[in-house]
């Protein structure tokens, strides 16, 4: 996603090509430290919003949206009081922007598979990524919903993100069974949908609140397979191929 378009967010710092390319789970605030580390060359204006990011972060991932103070930002940086509102006005542009960025690089760290895997083999790559990219940033995923609850419009990108994601889906459904085309439009997009809710609701219920029953006992690959299966059920009717 990208940041609220009301607010004119300039970037943390250049495009990093490597960065760009790099690929799989991550914990964000450990991205963070990556890219702190390597813009030493980079203007102190840039360095100093990525450490401000960090702690931003940091803070997210320990006490939730609500519980955000830019005292304890600019502390947890290092930095005076009045330096964090040289970037934001207040707590909660900081908190968007920074979770505007979690959520981007979620999406360019997604797994590419090549065009000749199997589909079942790309639907369990993608899984087993949302899984680990979850359990490692349950905090921050916490805050996405707060944040989304607390702006309508905030949460509207989350849902425009979804419906171009079901979009990728339904095109891959397509390509795979050619008896795809014989559904409504509404139907395959309403199914590939369904299949990206059920991911969210399941990581919800496993990471962000206190996971009960089967879900807690379950192994992490475990439930990214179950889920796989359940994605390859909803989308082509029948089971998915066994090895």
């Amino acid at each position: 996603m990208s940041p609220n378009p009301a607010q004119a967010e300039t970037p943390a710092e250049p495009p990093d090509a490597a960065a760009l390319l790099a690929r799989g789970p991550f914990v964000y605030r450990e991205q963070l430290d990556e890219r702190l580390a390597a813009a030493t060359a980079q203007p102190k204006t840039i360095r100093t919003r990525l450490r401000l990011m960090l702690s931003v972060a940091r803070l997210l991932e320990q006490g939730g949206l609500h519980a955000l103070r830019v005292a304890d930002c600019a502390a947890e940086a290092g930095l005076a009081h009045g330096t964090f509102y040289r970037y934001w006005p207040d707590g909660s542009a900081a908190a968007e922007a920074v979770l505007s960025d979690f959520m981007t690089t979620v999406r360019q760290r997604r797994p590419v598979s090549a065009t000749a895997t199997p589909i079942y083999d790309r639907i369990r790559a993608a899984n087993r990524y949302y899984v680990r990219v979850y359990r490692g940033n349950a905090g921050l995923m916490r805050c996405l919903m707060q944040l989304g609850n607390a702006q309508p419009e905030f949460a509207r990108i989350g849902q425009e993100a979804n419906l171009a994601l079901a979009a990728r889906v339904v095109r891959a459904w397509e390509r795979n069974d050619p008896s795809a085309a014989a559904l409504p439009e509404v139907e395959k997009s309403a199914r590939a949908l369904a299949c990206i809710a059920m991911v969210e609701g399941v990581l919800r219920d496993l990471y962000v609140r206190p996971a009960i029953g089967p879900l807690a006992a379950m192994p992490e690959d475990g439930v990214a397979d179950m889920l796989s299966a359940c994605w390859f059920r909803t989308l082509f009717g029948r089971d998915p191929p066994t090895r």
